[in-house]
């Protein structure tokens, strides 16, 4: 049985983790995690930092 994949975000200020499903885009054939569902979970966020750099976001035409 195949299950989504998962991607996991947590805010600076709190160690609770968060985990957000993944979608699969047809044009680069790999699981993505979309702004709107960061949003949803995070309702106030700006932006997602990563080892102390800012994670670019992409937007498809299909996946806005």
């Amino acid at each position: 049985m195949s299950s989504t994949p998962i991607q996991v975000f947590r805010t600076q200020s709190s160690s609770e983790i968060i985990s957000i499903p993944t979608r699969h885009d047809p044009k680069s054939n790999q699981h993505v995690v979309l702004w709107t569902d960061i949003q949803l979970a995070f309702g106030n966020v700006k932006r997602i930092i990563r080892s102390g750099a800012t994670v670019l976001l992409l937007t498809d035409e299909n996946l806005q």
